[in-house]
């Protein structure tokens, strides 16, 4: 799961560069927001596989 988070983060990263706010502890904010966005949205994605494989039963 680290290297998944990984790619997300730098994801975020590349994002924060094209959109021109750098990435440091003054948009903090900003970036955890995206990140914990990011997150929630792969744990829905893990969910639905595990469901559709049998495992929510």
């Amino acid at each position: 799961m680290l290297p998944i988070l990984k790619k997300d983060l730098y994801e975020v990263k590349d994002a924060c560069i094209a959109k021109n706010i750098s990435f440091n502890i003054k948009n903090i904010k900003y970036i955890l927001l995206k990140f914990s966005s990011s997150i929630i949205k792969r744990v829905n994605q893990i969910e639905e596989a595990l469901i559709a494989k049998g495992y929510g039963q």
